[in-house]
């Protein structure tokens, strides 16, 4: 059986065989080879996957006779047999040795029997793209940068992957969460409830579901208004690529791409419930189920249900969001698998502010860290669903043809409550209050094609992905004016001595951006060849149109007259994004890379001058360079690379003083030209995995150096110098070796925001105003920790707390008028969990 090609499950022919046995299969090591495992007590069929996927090995079996049993846990240093023997001891199934090294588990029948095999499906090492059950801080095999699951050890450039295990015992439950915890991610804080994602200074605009066609992010740096935070209840780990990313992400700056990886069925039932209380009233559950359906497996299904009620330590602010997740995976056929689902989920929000403005000359006003400047009736309705579909089709042992379709609608009307202006150090006053009322949609339909397998030439195994996709956006944005009670005076220091009650009637809308659109559809092909048996060449290359058409409009007073204000319809000509790799074996256990990627953003936005004839500028392109080494240790169970990157963006805008600047929000700005080079450049280091038996460690460090070379400025103030993340866990040993126990700590050095600022006398009255100033937080460690007891083979009970020490700082620094947000304070989950097969 050829089990070369990497693939989630492929389905084989029905037969009939004179004994017992049959399924799974991964490739052997020498027989007395040991290997550090850590496999947690699940369902039977489930830990020899597991086992198979770890120890690099092939077994065979028939998902029938392992139906209903159970596995013990198994951890420590042993061999492929004696790992064997303890999962199967207690039952009446049997193990043997093959002539070709694999290990055959059978039950006794009768010598005349026979047994149908029905549905086959093959996984283990090549097929370990959810990391669900295996207890691990690593993956085995990613997608992310490949579209085909590729180990990190043999990807070219830098990724991180926060694994189900990472998820659970860090109480992770939304994409903003998540990313804090990503090695080298520098996470702010745009909104009350939208943040944006750097990395290495440049932001992250990309994402994909399943490796599939990129979308645009829910951030601001989006643009396209979609609303929704992605919760991770959905999803089985997350993998973020840093660096030029454009092969499969599009266009963009050289920040990088997540890929979200969706659950998806088990082949055996299984039954997971957990109930969380925290902090702040913070209460939380999720249900997740799964199994066969029917047609003797070849239909199973997932849903998933969660539910999250929550406040915030900042006062007026809490969220209130269920969510629904359902998919359905089918073998049409032998060679087929159609996999196709759903999720519906709604948030509502009650305040639309937690940011606080500072003193008018720069100075922090040391508020109470739950000062919160919203009011109760200020809300914000969000509603988003996402449908997708793919077909995964085997040609043969060696080829597989993808198909996949997502659509997702996401919209959100807000209900706005915040602040404006700074407080004057004398008179203390000067902020007063903002309200508007907005809403808003945004659709995204991507397609993905592709075609992906191995061949072989002069003896040596080569890799080939060849596809094309396709990005639609369509979005809309409708504001109104200030609201006609905004503007009255706020005391920041006593926000209840100046209450803002329900203005009720709010005005007609006044501003509308739509069309608000974007397109854009490439080729794309990656071809993997192994020059010698340890040198790996990889090419790649993208071509891609772009289009963006975007009508900026306000009404008169009474709303029905619109006037345009900007108008933007561009297409950028065909552009081609090379990538190219080269990694080297070491030895069975390291490699040495380095890479080159490309990517290019284009500036649909900011026109040349003059503006009465303003063109957008031609795009801004960004270069990635990469080297460095990485190491699967110990069969696998680590994960761990040093890698030197230098990034250089070019055409970047500037002001062109030429002409007198003109700007709409988000509109056509006048007038720009194409000039400016930036560099970063610096140093990652991660290691993740279990390095001793029961001792699971994720730890990273990242250095950034970053430069606009024509001015000499920082490229970016608020990407830290210096940042080091680290959680791990312990299970103790002996009596209470129910407990682990765990901790660790996010360290990361100063980072500042440019503005200006003026003085006053000692009557208030502005002395000098527009004084450069910079908005600073030194640097901070903040310190966390976990206690997990393990009740029965069905329960456990995790206790998590997070800044412990209860530092008190700001993780997102704005100016004096807004965009100053507190970092949480000391909070605490106590979560219990139950799973079921």
């Amino acid at each position: 059986m050829d089990t070369r090609t990497p693939s989630r499950r492929s389905r084989l022919s029905r037969l009939s065989l004179l004994a017992a046995g049959i399924v799974l299969t991964t490739t052997l090591h020498a027989q007395d080879t040991t290997h550090a495992l850590n496999l947690p007590a699940q369902p039977l069929d489930q830990a020899l996957n597991a086992l198979a996927g770890q120890t690099d090995s092939r077994i065979l079996f028939a998902t029938d006779i392992a139906e209903g049993l159970s596995a013990p846990a198994v951890a420590g240093e042993m061999t492929l047999q004696q790992a064997l023997e303890r999962l199967l001891k207690g039952s009446n199934l049997t193990v043997q040795q093959t002539s070709d090294g694999s290990f055959v588990i059978a039950a006794p029948v009768a010598s005349d029997a026979a047994l149908d095999l029905g549905v086959i499906t093959i996984q283990g090492q090549g097929m370990g793209e959810t990391t669900e059950n295996t207890g691990s801080y690593t993956p085995g095999l990613i997608s992310v940068g490949s579209k085909s699951p590729t180990s990190l050890k043999g990807t070219p450039q830098s990724v991180s992957v926060i694994t189900r295990q990472v998820i659970e015992d860090r109480q992770i439950t939304d994409i903003n969460e998540a990313m804090k915890a990503v090695p080298g991610i520098t996470v702010q804080s745009n909104t009350f409830r939208i943040q944006d994602f750097y990395s290495r200074g440049f932001p992250i605009q990309n994402i994909q579901l399943d490796g599939a066609a990129p979308m645009a992010l829910g951030t601001t740096a989006g643009s396209f208004y979609s609303s929704n935070i992605y919760d991770l209840a959905e999803f089985d780990h997350v993998e973020v690529l840093r660096g030029s990313s454009a092969l499969f992400g599009g266009t963009g700056d050289p920040g990088g791409i997540i890929n979200l990886v969706r659950k998806r069925p088990l082949d055996t039932y299984q039954l997971k419930f957990s109930a969380s209380a925290g902090s702040w009233d913070n209460y939380r559950s999720e249900l997740d189920v799964t199994g066969p359906l029917g047609f003797d497996g070849r239909l199973r299904g997932r849903m998933v249900v969660a539910y999250q009620d929550r406040q915030y330590f900042v006062d007026n602010r809490a969220t209130d969001k269920p969510l629904v997740y359902g998919v359905l995976e089918a073998d049409v056929s032998d060679d087929t698998m159609l996999t196709a689902g759903l999720r519906f989920n709604k948030v509502h929000e009650t305040g639309t502010a937690s940011q606080l403005p500072r003193y008018s000359n720069g100075a922090d006003l040391g508020l109470p860290r739950h000062t919160g400047l919203s009011t109760t009736w200020a809300y914000a309705d969000g509603f988003s669903r996402e449908y997708f579909a793919k077909l995964d089709h085997r040609l043969n042992d060696d080829w597989k043809l993808n198909l996949s379709y997502t659509n997702i609608y996401d919209t959100i009307d807000t209900n706005n409550a915040t602040t404006l202006g700074s407080v004057n150090p004398v008179t203390g006053v000067g902020v007063t209050r903002y309200g508007t009322y907005v809403t808003q949609w945004s659709e995204q339909n991507l397609w993905d094609a592709n075609l992906s397998g191995d061949f072989s030439m002069f003896g040596l195994d080569h890799k080939l992905v060849v596809g094309a996709d396709y990005q639609e956006i369509d979005s809309r944005w409708l504001g109104t004016g200030r609201f006609t009670t905004a503007g009255g005076a706020v005391n920041v220091f006593d926000p209840n001595s100046t209450p803002w009650d329900d203005p009720g009637a709010r005005p007609v809308f006044s501003r509308n951006y739509s069309p608000n659109s974007q397109e854009q559809y490439g080729l794309y092909s990656n071809l993997r060849l192994q020059l010698a048996e340890p040198l790996h060449l990889i090419l790649g290359a993208r071509v891609q149109r772009y289009k963006f058409d975007q009508t900026y409009q306000v009404a008169d007073a009474t709303g029905m007259v619109w006037a345009q204000q900007s108008r933007v319809d561009m297409h950028e000509p065909t552009k081609v994004t090379p990538f190219g790799g080269i990694v080297y074996d070491l030895t069975d256990e390291w490699a040495a890379y380095a890479s080159y990627a490309e990517i290019f953003k284009p500036q649909q936005n900011l026109l040349s001058g003059p503006a009465s004839a303003g063109s957008p500028l031609d795009p801004m392109t960004g270069k990635t360079y990469e080297t460095g080494i990485k190491g699967e240790l110990f069969g696998g169970a680590v994960n761990t690379s040093i890698a030197l990157y230098y990034t250089k963006r070019e055409d970047q805008s500037v002001q062109d003083a030429n002409y007198p600047a003109t700007q709409v929000l988000f509109g056509g700005n006048c007038c720009y030209l194409n000039g400016g080079e930036t560099i970063s450049k610096g140093i990652d280091m991660e290691i993740s995995g279990e390095l001793l038996r029961d001792w699971m460690l994720m730890a990273s460090y990242t250095l950034n150096l970053n430069k606009n070379r024509d001015t000499g400025s920082a490229l970016s103030t608020v990407t830290p110098k210096h940042v080091a993340k680290l959680f791990t866990t312990y299970r103790l040993p002996g009596e209470l070796e129910d407990f682990r126990v765990g901790g660790g700590v996010d360290i990361q050095s100063a980072t500042y925001v440019s503005g200006s600022a003026s003085t006053f006398d000692s009557l208030g009255a502005v002395v000098q105003a527009n004084v450069p100033f910079e908005y600073r937080q030194g640097g901070y460690a903040i310190w966390n920790a976990m206690v997990d007891y393990r009740i029965d083979e069905h329960w456990n009970l995790t206790l998590n707390g997070n800044n412990l020490l209860d530092k008190k700082y700001y993780q997102t620094v704005g100016g004096a008028t807004y965009g100053n947000y507190y970092g949480d304070p000391r909070n605490y989950m106590l979560t219990l969990r139950g799973t079921f097969w």
